[in-house]
């Protein structure tokens, strides 16, 4: 009778689904820490973590889990760590409480903390030739805790100016933010949110809103005429 977590840890290395199976089906000789573990997985963004490839583990309440050596860090990249716990039967929890974001510059050192990009990000009119922007910020790196937003704009001239921003909203943790702005003529304009930490470090995201604004009003309905059919 063939078993399915031999057959795993045999040809597709430690998967996830050998390490529990074997923990299940082996009556615990196979976990190797009675009082359950730590471990550490992957990715090139958190909705990418390679969950199936366990890269290191640790004990229960360890408070700190090593890469192993062979992992390659390339220059002007970013890495999604996330460390998930199990319990001495092989029971792994589900949380994403326990991320790290990683980011490495281009001669391959860690790059300078920086608050996180802004997403879930949009802008609408609203009354007379004012927007409204709207976004929300989650902090994965703690070491640089944002301290505010810089709102940019381009003026409506298709370049946005990033050496003076029109607005600073203050950062009050995670959550939706807005802003709106003063009134402005017709025309199509671009907008930047940047977040910034307390050393005055801003994410280098180039993202931008584009929204076109329309003050003048429909044209109105003429009835030409009207008969009884």
């Amino acid at each position: 009778m063939e078993i399915k977590w031999l057959e795993d840890a045999l040809f597709s290395g430690m998967t996830a689904n050998a390490f529990k199976l074997g923990t299940v089906l082996s009556l615990g000789w196979f976990w190797y820490r009675t009082a359950g573990c730590s471990m550490l997985y992957r990715g090139s963004s958190m909705d990418a973590i390679d969950f199936d490839n366990i890269l290191a583990a640790g004990a229960s309440d360890a408070k700190q889990i090593q890469p192993p050596g062979h992992m390659a860090h390339a220059n002007n990249t970013t890495y999604y760590y996330v460390i998930r716990r199990a319990n001495n039967c092989g029971e792994l929890e589900h949380t994403l409480a326990g991320a790290a974001k990683v980011s490495i510059d281009a001669n391959g050192n860690l790059a300078q903390p920086r608050p996180n990009s802004i997403f879930e990000a949009k802008a609408e009119q609203t009354g007379k030739g004012k927007v409204r922007l709207l976004w929300h910020y989650c902090p994965l790196d703690q070491d640089s805790k944002p301290a505010c937003f810089n709102i940019y704009c381009d003026n409506g001239i298709g370049q946005i100016e990033y050496e003076h921003q029109i607005a600073v909203i203050s950062y009050a943790g995670r959550k939706f933010y807005s802003y709106e702005s003063d009134s402005l003529e017709s025309g199509r304009y671009l907008f930047a949110i940047r977040a910034r930490n307390t050393d005055g470090a801003e994410d280098s995201s180039l993202a931008a809103l584009a929204i076109q604004i329309t003050i003048s009003s429909p044209n109105p309905i003429e009835i030409l005429s009207a008969k009884t059919i």
